[in-house]
């Protein structure tokens, strides 16, 4: 068995396993902590404390660690990482010191997209293209059965292409990106703000409150025709499904996995995203094409990281 531990680093939970990376399959229990402080040493010090109950004898050859946030090439470093306020964190080196030097950070879209690839959906497919709508937007690539990072390990940042110039402020400091418009948080945010301003939606009544109104619901009264709803998710469905269309058509990919809270949880919005991607694709692009959801769900990241990492050590 070739054995690694795979860690799903999120704004809420640190999820991790030891996998048998030879098949994609886990050796013991998974193992889920709270993530309840946001400073880089506590969250390198609960790291290391699941890490450890997964993996006591230090069986493993390395720790490959999915991350929500933009690197620094291979330094270790994050720039930016809304869901934990960071900017400019060596957090590397932290974890490092607690889990041991063969350890190594990658983006969380990047470990997802790459277990899909081993794994998941994809398997089989040298070229794929993995995108998850949920809290956040984020995409994955997969080129010639080689994770893409890009220059200087920011490539994938499908949430922070921009579709509105000057539109609204995403997490990462910046106007008009895909994800101000799209993701779990900022259709939440967007919904509440308006709908406490003045504009009327059945999705007020069918969450309780306007306070309590989220994607989940504003589905729901989209499909019973609400007109507020309505208009959000046309507008929405538009700009994911010609950026999907785009990145297909630039990638060229062999399968496009999709996944994510969003994605799974709003089935009119995907609908909707899904007839404006098959309108504005490249029609030469469709060929030996085709488009599925995660099979690996919430253990694509975990796999996806340990994969990662017994690759290279």
């Amino acid at each position: 068995m070739a054995l690694a531990v795979g860690v799903d680093l999120g704004g809420t939970n640190v999820r991790a396993a030891l996998i048998d990376t030879s098949t994609g399959t886990f050796v013991g229990a998974e193992a889920k902590a709270p993530v309840t402080e946001k400073a880089p040493e506590a969250v390198a010090t609960l790291v290391a404390q699941v890490v450890e109950k997964v993996d006591p004898e230090r069986r493993r050859a390395g720790v490959g660690i999915g991350f929500a946030g933009m690197l620094r090439g291979w330094t270790g470093v994050v720039v930016n990482a809304p869901n934990f306020g960071w900017r400019e964190v060596d957090f590397r080196s932290q974890l490092r010191a607690r889990v041991g030097a063969r350890t190594e950070l990658y983006n969380d879209l990047n470990a997802i997209a790459y277990g899909e690839a081993m794994y998941g959906g994809a398997k089989g497919f040298r070229d794929v293209f993995c995108v998850y709508v949920g809290t956040g937007v984020g995409s994955g690539i997969v080129a010639d059965g080689k994770l893409y990072i890009g220059a200087n390990h920011l490539a994938g940042e499908f949430g922070h292409i921009k579709i509105v110039p000057g539109g609204r402020l995403c997490g990462c400091g910046q106007r008009g990106c895909l994800e101000a418009y799209s993701s779990g948080r900022n259709i939440q945010a967007r919904a509440r703000e308006e709908l406490g301003s003045g504009m009327t939606s059945l999705a007020v009544e069918l969450a309780g409150g306007v306070d309590k109104v989220h994607a989940g619901i504003l589905d729901e009264a989209a499909r019973r025709g609400d007109a507020y709803a309505d208009r959000l998710w046309t507008e929405i469905a538009g700009h994911l499904g010609v950026q999907l269309g785009n990145g297909v058509t630039i990638l060229n990919p062999s399968r496009l996995v999709m996944g994510g809270g969003v994605w799974q949880g709003a089935p009119e919005l995907k609908r909707r995203t899904l007839e404006v991607f098959h309108a504005n694709i490249n029609r030469a692009s469709t060929e030996g094409f085709a488009i599925c959801d995660t099979v690996l769900g919430d253990t694509a990241g975990v796999l996806g990281s340990a994969a990662l990492i017994a690759a290279v050590v």
